[in-house]
């Protein structure tokens, strides 16, 4: 199956990197990589299929490296990000329960054989998880997420041991191992918490496990090590954060699937934007994981925004 238009990109989301200077939408063609910067002050128009495609699968390198492969049928899909056949082949699934099984392809042993750390991350309705990541990810992995407050609690010298606390936590302290990104854009939005609140939250839950840790013996013996350690948000999140804390941000209440939509990017926390339509319009947030599976075409607009297209907002 083709996408509707050649000009269209299949879109793998939002991505970052600490040496970029903004925020990524990764687009694919067959095999062909391209990039679009997210930003601030960007003015553009996102035009959106309707129908969603398998994004492939993941198979790992010898050094430990991931290669994003295209899916070989372009098959449409119902729901998720994968087909059946994709998802048999993708190689990052042993990664979940390698703690438990020890089955993992040789890169992805190379992969898992480096430091990890133990976070506890908060995003803005409260919701409040324990996470898992490599040192090579130590910054993007929150960034991805689009966490709002977060602090690492502990290090350990592998990635299955650090997945072992992370079961412990989730299973002793009561914190999951998972946030809907539906929510995540719903509290952006709901204005129940402001920071200082939320930060009161994540300090509290980082407390609770990191003195649960602290109770179980044998830690040393897994180079396993407690921090205290805060997380440092992105510049470019920054912006939706304050109009969050301030209680200034709207819900984006086009639908987004077959539409063409016009935004001003002001800033992007995870895989959600934080856009106007000019000044002295309305901060709406986009959620950007909407495109993701999605065909999208990039179009930059020039000049300020026409009054009349506030009303796509």
């Amino acid at each position: 199956m083709e996408f509707a238009s050649a000009t269209r990109q299949l879109c793998h989301g939002i991505s970052f990197a600490g040496h970029e200077p903004a925020p990524m939408l990764r687009l694919r063609s067959g095999e062909t990589w391209g990039t679009e910067y997210l930003e601030a002050g960007r003015s553009l128009a996102l035009e959106i299929g309707e129908l969603k495609f398998c994004l492939g699968y993941i198979t790992m390198k010898a050094d430990g490296s991931r290669n994003t492969l295209p899916c070989p049928k372009n098959q449409a899909l119902r729901t998720g990000t994968q087909c059946e056949s994709c998802r048999r082949l993708d190689q990052s699934k042993f990664m979940h329960h390698f703690h438990k099984t020890g089955e993992a392809p040789e890169g992805l042993r190379k992969y898992l054989e480096q430091p990890h750390f133990l976070y506890i991350a908060s995003f803005a309705h409260g919701a409040t998880k324990v996470g898992t990541t490599s040192t090579s990810s130590k910054w993007t992995r929150l960034a991805q997420q689009g966490a709002v407050i977060a602090r690492y609690v502990a290090r350990a010298n592998d990635g299955a041991a650090i997945r072992v606390l992370e079961d412990l936590v989730t299973e002793h302290v009561g914190l999951s191992q998972q946030v809907r990104q539906k929510s995540k854009v719903k509290g952006l939005a709901s204005w129940e918490l402001d920071y200082a609140q939320l930060d009161q939250i994540n300090a509290d839950a980082a407390g609770r496990a990191r003195d649960f840790l602290g109770t179980q013996r044998g830690l040393e013996a897994y180079g396993v090590q407690l921090r205290d350690e805060l997380w440092e948000q992105p510049a470019f999140a920054r912006p939706v954060i304050g109009a969050w804390d301030a209680h200034a941000l709207h819900a984006w209440t086009t639908a987004l699937p077959g539409s063409t939509v016009n935004l001003r990017i002001r800033g992007v926390l995870g895989q959600s934007i934080l856009a106007d339509s000019g000044d002295g319009t309305t901060l709406r947030v986009l959620d950007a994981s909407e495109l993701k599976t999605r065909a999208v075409a990039v179009v930059e607009q020039r000049g300020d925004f026409k009054e009349e297209q506030s009303a796509l907002f």
